[in-house]
């Protein structure tokens, strides 16, 4: 398929000055194919008739939200709040907020107490929902943050049943706009998007997307992989995620392409994991684009000899690919697996993989057109051999992390520092290495995660893997394997740590236990949440200690970094007995906190 959009920082210039919006690139796709597809939405996943939506269809709501926007007062710094899945209408309302105000699509799993708080922070005037769902409870804890809040007009978008009192439905509310005097914001460096930052921490930050950043992340990220105007890419990335929003959706409005969602839930639906296949070739899909754990739930599902003709590739990002994930996920599907690399700060984008065919190692790739990169200081050459922490600048770089007293980033000539480790491979792409807050320091070696992954990984039993850092009261870290096998494997825990040792030759860099987990904690986005099984090490860890002085009681990690332990001892403790258990955690780098 030839590429809507040239690999090229020329082109991708021109484009961007052309189109510096959302709105604009979708109006550019509205008036250049008005009746071709621009959104296919699948109900269910046992066959049901696919719904369609084209180009002009889609603009012509997105305007109508936009009126409806501003016929509610609201101002262009002022946040509209988006909790709806993988629907076609979603689409619409995020770009029209976007366009009249600051759209903020809001973590669907968020508590009601997290929500109000956010709609404070964000200056939240209007949310936009869904009615009762029964695999999404959203809308009761919506209402309770709204009613919290105070003065935020709530509007429902029924899915089934009546609209709730307390709201004016989805039909209503686009016929209070006055398309005649609505327009777009043309401030194209104004903060138009609060995204959550899609880390494998607890506590993500609100972070301030212009209308300029999304758009150049849309063009960046069709031309740096190739997209086609044929292209029909099947997203299973929730759109609160700057991949689901920027590198799936506005770059596929940016190349005029198709995008496909398999049922509002998309990939984290069992229902269309288990018909995959079958689901594929009804949509057509060409590309499918989902992070690791979406991809590797895809691979684990039987093809029995089905055909999947349309299909070109898979696209991930959100963290690094393992090799063995790759192979497993190639032969499933047939087509190579290319990898992007990008943080919500550069609007989902920075290098990616070119999409043509080739099989290829995973990696981050090459840089997209108009992006910088550099490794080890910002500035410095991008020349192979080069490594270190990874620094991008470029158009997609956002307006800073939204506080109280406004939005504030690091000033470094337009230079943001992602905390990421990499290295410049021969071939010019960039390979990941690391996260340098996530190297495991055992007795002053370096010990980088990733590498104890990867060798797990080529287990042909394990199906997932994350190495965490364990305290310890000698070597101040320890390097532990949680590991998820494939169902029905019979290998021990003891075999796969000699499995590890033989292929790891420095021996503080092998794990020092194998936790095995039925299932992973995972984010909102799919990736390994990594805080959590931090916090799951620091609790083993002191449940040792107290093991070690005689104490029963439950111990749990109340912070994402793990270094705060609350315990609950069975019996009343002397103070002699407290002090001694408190020091002892401290010894680990633990600060204890009895609770009686």
């Amino acid at each position: 398929m030839k590429p809507a959009i040239e690999n090229n920082n020329e082109h991708v210039r021109e484009l961007l000055n052309e189109n510096p919006t959302p709105l604009q690139l979708l109006r550019r796709a509205a008036s250049r194919h008005p009746d071709k597809s621009a959104v296919v939405y699948l109900p269910s996943a046992d066959g049901a008739e696919p719904l369609s939506v084209t180009y002009s269809q889609l603009l012509a709501e997105t305007e109508k939200v936009m009126a409806a926007i501003q016929s509610s007062d609201i101002k262009p710094d002022e946040s509209v709040a988006v909790f709806l899945p993988l629907l076609p209408q979603a689409i619409s309302a995020l770009i029209a907020a976007s366009s009249a105000a600051v759209a903020f699509p809001v973590n669907l799993l968020l508590s009601a107490e997290a929500l109000a708080s956010q709609f404070r922070l964000a200056r939240t005037r209007l949310v936009i929902t869904m009615g009762a769902h029964p695999a999404l409870d959203v809308r009761d804890r919506v209402g309770k943050a709204v009613k919290a809040t105070g003065d935020i007009k709530l509007v429902e978008l029924p899915l089934a049943g009546e609209v709730s009192p307390d709201s004016v439905s989805w039909a209503d509310f686009l016929s209070q706009g006055d398309l005649a005097s609505s327009g777009a914001d043309q401030d194209t460096d104004r903060v138009a998007a609060l995204i959550h930052t899609g880390g494998t921490t607890s506590e993500p930050k609100l972070a301030g997307l212009t209308q300029r950043n999304l758009a150049a992340g849309g063009l960046m990220a069709a031309a740096g992989f190739g997209y086609s105007f044929d292209d029909r890419i099947v997203s299973g990335l929730p759109l609160f995620h700057v991949g689901g929003l920027v590198d799936v959706l506005l770059a596929s409005i940016a190349a005029e392409a198709t995008i496909v969602f398999p049922t509002a839930l998309g990939l984290r639906n069992p229902e269309v994991i288990k018909n995959f296949w079958p689901v594929l070739n009804q949509v057509e899909g060409t590309i499918i684009g989902g992070v690791p754990t979406m991809l590797s739930a895809i691979s684990d599902v039987p093809r029995n000899d089905l055909s999947v003709p349309t299909l070109r590739a898979s696209v991930t990002g959100g963290s690094p690919l393992p090799l063995d994930l790759a192979k497993r996920v190639e032969k499933a599907t047939g087509c190579p697996v290319y990898q992007l690399y990008g943080m919500t700060e550069t609007a989902g984008i920075a290098c990616n993989q070119f999409i043509d065919g080739v099989f290829r190692s995973p990696c981050a790739g090459k840089p997209v057109p108009l992006a910088e990169i550099s490794l080890g200081k910002p500035g410095a050459p991008l020349e192979p051999g080069a490594s270190g922490e990874l620094y991008v600048r470029g158009p997609q770089v956002f307006a800073g992390y939204l506080t109280e007293n406004g939005y504030h980033k690091e000033d470094l000539d337009g230079w943001i520092s992602s905390g990421d480790l990499a290295v410049v491979e021969e071939t010019g792409d960039i390979r990941l290495t690391g996260r340098s807050k996530e190297i495991i320091i055992r007795s002053g070696h370096n010990i980088d995660p990733l590498v104890i992954e990867e060798v797990a990984m080529s287990h042909p039993a394990v199906a997932e893997t994350a190495a965490i850092a364990m305290p310890d009261a000698y070597a101040g870290e320890l390097p532990v394997l949680y590991v998820r096998y494939h169902e029905g494997e019979s290998v021990t825990d003891a075999e796969l740590e000699a499995f590890i040792a033989r292929q790891i030759n420095e021996p503080p860099a092998r794990p020092k236990l194998v936790l095995p987990l039925d299932e992973f904690p995972y984010t909102p986005v799919g990736k390994i949440a990594r805080y959590r099984l931090r916090q799951l090490a620091a609790e083993r860890a002191a449940l040792e200690i107290l093991e070690q002085k005689g104490i029963k009681g439950e111990v749990v990690a109340r912070d994402p970094q793990a270094k705060e332990i609350e315990i609950r001892p069975e019996q009343s403790l002397s103070q002699e007995q407290s002090e001694d258990l408190l020091g002892a955690l401290q010894a680990l780098g633990l600060t204890g906190r009895l609770v009686t």
